[in-house]
């Protein structure tokens, strides 16, 4: 069976390395059946690149140009939305593709029943030159099936490929919350991932078919550098909960959504509709919980929803949909012992969160 692939760029200002990743794609073994490029408004030579790569591309190239800038998440949608093949495989405007990326990639979709792809990358500066690898092991397995990822692992969208039965779900983006940032809706990359988890199996492929261009000086950390470990283990203890309130609003409102697919969408979606649902608001009434557990003024409460939370399976170890001890060992020091200025001082403001039910 013959499979073909739409490689879908979202484009904004990448005038300074597009080149690059546009003859990445045409050494491909394994030509794409088309590139589709949705520029965001851009204001240098950007589409002019575009441009005159389509001229002497080895497949076709449709450009739509936005006349008013969408920013990068609706902008990859709306990329992903005009493709036309049975796999769309997200690209970067900065990065390079391996010349058998696609190859490997559609020889798994040819082999398994997956529903997304995702693989490794090399990390490099801006000039190409290797630092590291973007991840040793990323997901649990090379195979993994429905709900088997956590619920908020997701991989970087230029490493991402899928089957575009996914798309038959885009309508619900819009009402989808970014649970870094749930001022937005999610990011392609998240969107993708969370529904392949739910219907279907994910493949990871270990071996980078990228090079991931970064400049050098975002690509280490060194905030810790030469501190002690008692410093190294701050953000630990201290400085989660202001990630914690989106956690639980951006798993809550994925529940609601996949109530919405199982009750107004093909029977065939159903059940694995509900049991997604029915993990995430788990999930979502996980981090409430905790979110309760350090902010409740009285000892004998916190000790209670630290039980409650204990009893429930929150703490399993070897769960992705669970914390593990090493949670545990913290709410139990840090919430529910721990002084409330001692809260108070390493924790952002929690006076405006309500906290309880979703």
């Amino acid at each position: 069976m013959t499979t073909s692939v739409s490689v879908a760029m979202a484009t904004c200002n990448g005038s300074r390395y597009l080149a690059a990743q546009l003859e990445s794609l045409a050494r491909q073994t394994w030509l794409p059946a088309e590139l589709v490029v949705t520029d965001d408004a851009s204001t240098d030579d950007t589409v002019a690149i575009v441009e005159a790569f389509a001229r002497t591309a080895p497949f076709p190239v449709r450009l739509h140009v936005n006349p008013k800038r969408l920013g990068y998440r609706a902008n990859f949608m709306k990329a992903a939305q005009l493709c036309e093949s049975d796999v769309i495989a997200f690209c970067d405007q900065d990065d390079e593709w391996l010349e058998d990326k696609l190859a490997i990639c559609i020889e798994r979709f040819v082999n398994t029943d997956a529903l997304l792809i995702c693989h490794n990358a090399t990390v490099t500066d801006s000039e190409m030159l290797e630092i590291d690898t973007l991840a040793r092991d990323a997901l649990p397995a090379a195979y993994n099936p429905a709900l088997t990822v956590g619920p908020l692992t997701y991989g970087l969208g230029f490493t991402l490929l899928f089957r575009r039965q996914l798309m038959e779900f885009s309508p619900l983006w819009q009402h989808s919350l970014d649970f870094h940032d749930t001022a937005n809706h999610e990011g392609h990359d998240q969107w993708f991932f969370f529904l392949a988890n739910v219907f279907g199996s994910i493949v990871y492929i270990g071996t980078p078919l990228a090079r991931y261009r970064r400049h050098a000086a975002a690509a280490t950390n060194t905030r810790w550098a030469g501190a002690s470990w008692v410093a190294r283990g701050l953000p630990f203890l201290f400085e989660n909960q202001h990630h914690w309130r989106n956690f639980a609003d951006g798993c809550a409102r994925r529940a609601e959504l996949l109530r919405e697919v199982a009750n107004r969408y093909p029977p065939q979606y159903r059940e694995a509709a509900l049991a997604g649902a029915e993990r995430f608001d788990a999930y979502a009434l996980l981090y409430f919980n905790r979110l309760t557990l350090y902010n409740t003024p009285s000892l004998i409460e916190r000790f209670a929803v630290f039980f409650r939370i204990r009893t429930s399976g929150g703490y399993r170890n070897d769960d992705v949909w669970a914390k593990g001890s090493r949670s545990a060992v913290k709410d139990l020091l840090v919430g529910v012992f721990a002084l409330g200025n001692l809260r108070k001082r390493f924790s952002p403001s929690t006076e405006n969160v309500k906290l309880g039910g979703h």
